[in-house]
């Protein structure tokens, strides 16, 4: 699929969730919520790579030319 939020990103619920999660630790403004954060990104980064690692086996060369074409959680800039 590459259409609606997947042109831009390959894993779009986890850009909302950690933007929420940002948005939510502005609004608390304090310094254990930044634990909260670096936790979430790397239970996020863990998971992104089995589930990127488990679609390559699966699509092959098309899903390796998507993923150069596009972000993991957010979207590439140039």
């Amino acid at each position: 699929m590459r259409t609606g939020p997947y042109r831009w990103v390959r894993h779009p619920i986890y850009s909302g969730v950690y933007g929420l999660s940002l948005g939510t630790l502005l609004a608390a403004g304090e310094v254990r919520a930044l634990l909260g954060m670096a936790l979430l990104g790397f239970a996020f980064w863990r998971k992104i790579r089995l589930e990127e690692r488990h679609l390559g086996t699966i699509f092959g060369a098309a899903y390796d030319e998507y993923r150069r074409s596009t972000g993991a959680v957010f979207p590439r800039i140039l």
